[in-house]
């Protein structure tokens, strides 16, 4: 049964780094419900949202919030894991707008996350929202992502695509992969290390989330620390932080060879993003700067 003096909010992806954030942050003003996954197969996911409406006696939640995927830096991108990554996504999403549809009432927002991978390898620019999409396999995941989430939009439900930048916690994502060996004194830039990071603390992406539960936007937001860095001094700070030198490059090759198609379009990728949007509507960033990102991130 619902807590009536809070506004139920629905989240799939629940488990992972950034819904557990959510879960815990959101639990003062909202009440946060785990949907639960079919695993059945998992290139076509569904939830059991229609069974958490019965439990809790609603007709519809306030918001949903839509985080779930199979992981993007999980494993190598072979074929059949770039398949995976797709269709856990597209697929997914395409279940649960359906499923909501189906309902007797929508609620009025729904959330669902895409990347700053939208934009694609966009060196010597700085990107905003209005920014073209690029034309690689990230783009062209996050294009198909956004328009199954943007089907739910109506005079009744509001949709915001959530264009996460490389997320900071050391407690998943591409920075706990990148501890150890930094922590042994190993890591180092990647490639030529100009290529432009645009990274987000965790706890700023939580905080970006609550203000868009108080003060919707439509269509795609930008959800990056409003200052990108190198590659090179991202690595140099965080071996820094770590006290551990920062002498080992990986050549652009070694991280083809390790990564597959994973080193070009993420690790090797250039993408100068902004969050235009959410600062023009008064949203500040408790870690606007990559030493007080990782800082909090450690």
């Amino acid at each position: 049964m619902s807590d009536t003096s809070k506004p139920v909010i629905f989240i799939t992806g629940a488990s992972g780094m950034l819904g557990q954030q959510l879960m815990a942050d959101l639990s003062a003003d909202y009440q946060p419900v785990a949907l639960q996954r079919d695993k059945s197969d998992p290139h076509r996911p569904s939830w059991n949202y229609q069974q958490a409406l019965v439990k809790h006696e609603i007709k519809a939640p306030y918001a949903v919030i839509h985080l779930a995927g199979a992981g993007i830096a999980d494993k190598r991108w072979i074929d059949a894991y770039k398949k995976l990554i797709f269709d856990s996504r597209i697929h997914g999403t395409n279940d649960l707008v359906n499923t909501i549809q189906n309902q007797s009432q929508q609620p009025e927002l729904f959330l669902c996350a895409s990347a700053i991978g939208y934009y694609g390898h966009r060196p010597g620019e700085q990107l905003t929202e209005n920014s073209p999409a690029g034309d690689n396999f990230v783009a062209d995941l996050s294009i198909n992502w956004e328009a199954s989430a943007q089907q739910l939009q109506s005079p009744q439900t509001n949709v915001t695509n959530l264009r996460f930048g490389l997320m900071l916690d050391r407690s998943g994502g591409a920075l706990k992969n990148m501890l150890l060996p930094f922590k042994l004194g190993l890591g180092g830039r990647i490639g030529s290390g100009e290529q432009m990071y645009s990274w987000v603390s965790l706890a700023d992406v939580s905080r970006a989330i609550h203000f868009l539960l108080q003060k919707p936007m439509t269509g795609p937001v930008n959800i990056t620390a409003p200052n990108a860095v190198t590659n090179k001094t991202f690595t140099q700070t965080l071996a820094k932080q770590l006290h551990r030198p920062a002498f080992l490059p990986m050549p652009e090759v070694m991280a083809r060879l390790i990564f597959k198609d994973l080193a070009d379009e993420l690790l090797l990728a250039d993408a100068h993003v902004v969050p235009d949007k959410l600062q023009n509507a008064g949203f500040r960033f408790e870690h606007p700067s990559i030493p007080e990102g990782l800082k909090a991130a450690l």
